[in-house]
């Protein structure tokens, strides 16, 4: 029998206005579209600069979606798997690459490494807490992508609902999200599913799994939205404190309702689940 997780979700709202992406061409022209890059060599898919339409949070209704701005970055192609965070762990004990708020002591060992349902080499690795990915982020040159970045990585700028659209998860039986169905492995896969897949499910740049598969750790403590939704915000990181971390994405035990791309979650930093992993992102190389 599954255990559900209880976390912070929300829905989204319409923004003011249409929202239009906005490259800047000077800098992002001759940017490439994919890199392999960081010390994991993990392909990288660009997100040009520009400004699209974000979510709100339902809790607080009066305050609708916001148009934000942002910078050219990179992120993962891909989710950060158990293979690549095996050459972490390799050097994790030297601690050059914690967060200077991290716990003394702690592992970076996931809680999941010797569970087999959820550490064959191209799996997601998974069971890991904010520290953990911040460090894997910082060891391989990277960081962790910003809850804006995170959003417009996985929705693009249409206001789409899912990362390839407003389908259904598995309209047609086409199955584009590792997710919780009727039948928990309707999509194929019982447990995380080794990344790239589902390929249907891809975002609008070509990232894939940000829907499903396993939750995604952001950079951004969790707060509310701006409550000004007619200005826009030029590249937000979160509030400056907090108490949770910002996840996105659903996983493979949440329903394809949490999988939209919209859909905000939050957990302490020090928690470990079998549904969180993560995916790093980076500024583009100076030119």
């Amino acid at each position: 029998m599954r255990t559900w997780v209880v976390l912070i979700g929300v829905v989204a709202a319409g923004c003011v206005g249409k929202s239009q992406s906005k490259p800047e061409a000077a800098t992002t022209a001759v940017l490439a579209k994919e890199i392999a890059a960081g010390k994991d060599k993990a392909k990288m898919t660009l997100v040009p600069a520009g400004e699209f339409c974000m979510g709100f949070d339902s809790w607080e209704p009066a305050k609708p979606a916001h148009r934000v701005s942002l910078k050219a970055f990179y992120i993962d192609t891909y989710e950060v798997t158990v293979a690549q965070y095996a050459e972490f762990l390799k050097e994790a004990d030297q601690h050059a690459w914690c967060a200077p708020d991290e716990p003394l002591g702690k592992s970076h060992k996931p809680a999941t490494w010797e569970d087999r349902r959820f550490n064959a080499p191209d799996q997601p690795v998974s069971g890991v807490d904010w520290f953990d990915a911040y460090a894997y982020a910082k060891w391989c040159g990277k960081r962790l992508p910003t809850e804006a970045e995170w959003e417009r990585a996985a929705r693009g700028d249409d206001g789409r609902i899912y990362p390839w659209g407003n389908a259904a998860a598995r309209e047609g039986k086409l199955f584009r999200a590792n997710c919780f169905f009727a039948q928990a492995d309707e999509d194929g896969y019982f447990y995380p599913a080794p990344v790239g897949t589902l390929n249907l499910g891809a975002s609008p740049y070509g990232v894939h799994d940000m829907a499903g598969n396993v939750l995604e750790w952001c950079l951004d403590w969790y707060g509310p939205y701006p409550t000004e939704s007619k200005n826009i915000v030029k590249d937000p990181t979160g509030p400056a404190s907090g108490t949770a971390r910002v996840l996105r994405g659903g996983s493979w035990l949440h329903t394809a309702e949490d999988a939209k791309a919209y859909r905000r979650f939050a957990m302490a930093p020090t928690k470990r689940l079998s549904t969180v992993g993560f995916r790093c992102a980076m500024d583009p190389p100076s030119q």
